[in-house]
């Protein structure tokens, strides 16, 4: 997806105001959805301060698609349903969705250590660790010793390098700690480029997001800028990520600081994630840029791939690769922030079936803190994702149980 020469001259449409109602559409039998949808809206605040947006695909099938209020405060452009939304921390389940097409391609193996594929990772004791060991936190590489600022952190390849002289974590919690915003996704990208010769976001586009026609990007070209949302906090929401002393994000003096701290991917001016800078840079761990529609196509076509019959054509990944993808490898109690996680052996974050098991068992995708989550659900062949401007630290569990609440009936309604 190349820049248009022709858009770039031509004269910036006017931001029209912000929407006050839900738009979209749902499917019969999906009513419940739109109300509960319309409520989680009215109860995040007014929506010139906020957006969000929600789309389920079931069976390759749009079946919601819903948006609401603004995306970008600044300017007061309104949530679409183009609107590409800053997944941040969420961004862990896509990364790992392009190494497993690799390996699905034979370019690579997640129990290789990652320094087969780059020789100069291998020093200071770091030469057994895995790709399926980076992939699931379980590398004890969770952050980094070496201060860094924003700036730092997009420019990937440099991080590469500071990582070739990196050493594994000594602190006895670096073992368990299930989710590190920035160390994996360097270390992906750096393998990527060097098996496949492309950089993460040029192959993500041409062999994922081209070919299946997916509003999902590493990064952003300037065509796209118009449609990016602008994420703020709430009050309560950074409370789980404290500076140290309540200061700047300048610590890396303990383990929280290396890993949370250094720095901060929730920084105290939300506004970093709005720079255009940020927005054109490649930082793989947090820099995913996604319609709601776009990541509930995705999950929709791996839940479809991960119950094909082996040997069938997939759309994306074989059975193989995900039958191995969602095998259980590791779950605990995070040391530093709480909160149960387990993941399967490709790093797939594998998700609670709730209160509807005919529907979610086997689930994957991502929750994370925010309240964007996106997930797959295998049994119903269902895809769904529920992102907003405004992040909290309300998980927003309940819209996910009310679309696999609908998913239910509706699969019940069809025999």
């Amino acid at each position: 997806m190349t820049t248009s020469l022709v858009r770039q001259v031509l004269p910036r449409p006017r931001p029209r105001a912000a929407t006050a109602g839900v738009h979209g559409t749902t499917a019969p039998g999906f009513a419940s959805v739109r109300h509960c949808f319309e409520r989680a809206c009215r109860e995040s605040g007014p929506p010139g301060s906020q957006g969000a947006a929600l789309a389920v695909v079931r069976e390759g099938e749009l079946v919601v698609d819903l948006w609401h209020g603004t995306a970008d405060p600044v300017t007061g452009a309104p949530w679409t349903g183009d609107t590409l939304e800053p997944l941040l921390t969420g961004s862990h389940s896509v990364l790992a969705t392009a190494v497993l097409l690799l390996a699905d391609m034979g370019a690579l193996a997640l129990d290789r250590p990652v320094a087969d594929y780059w020789p100069e990772f291998a020093v200071r004791g770091k030469g057994k660790v895995t790709l399926r060991d980076v992939l699931t936190f379980t590398a004890r590489l969770p952050g980094m010793v070496a201060g860094l600022d924003q700036r730092d952190v997009e420019n990937p390849r440099m991080m590469a390098a500071l990582l070739e002289l990196h050493s594994l974590e000594e602190d006895p919690r670096a073992g368990g700690v299930l989710h590190g915003p920035w160390t994996a996704g360097w270390i992906v990208a750096e393998v990527v480029r060097r098996v496949d010769g492309r950089d993460l976001d040029l192959f993500f586009l041409e062999e994922i997001a081209g070919p299946l026609g997916l509003d999902v990007h590493f990064g952003l070209v300037p065509d796209q800028l118009p449609h990016a949302a602008r994420i703020s906090y709430d009050p309560d929401f950074r409370a789980r990520f404290p500076a140290p002393d309540g200061g700047p994000d300048d610590g890396a003096a303990d383990l929280f600081g290396r890993v949370w701290n250094n720095p901060s991917p929730f920084p105290p001016d939300a506004g970093v994630w709005g720079e255009t800078r940020r927005r054109y840079a490649i930082v793989p761990s947090l820099g995913v840029y996604a319609s709601a529609r776009g990541l509930a196509r995705l999950q929709g076509v791996l839940a479809a791939d991960a119950v094909r019959a082996p040997g069938e054509e997939p759309l994306l990944l074989s059975r193989r690769t995900l039958d191995q993808a969602r095998s259980f490898w590791v779950e605990g109690l995070d040391p530093l922030l709480g909160g149960v996680s387990a993941y399967g052996e490709g790093g797939l974050q594998l998700l609670d079936e709730g209160l509807h098991p005919a529907v979610r068992a086997g689930a994957f995708g991502h929750q994370g803190p925010g309240g964007i989550a996106y997930q797959a659900w295998p049994q119903a062949r269902t895809g769904a994702a529920w992102v907003r401007s405004r992040l909290t630290a309300d998980p927003g569990a309940r819209v996910m149980d009310e679309v696999a609440d609908a998913v239910e009936r509706a699969a019940r309604d069809a025999f």
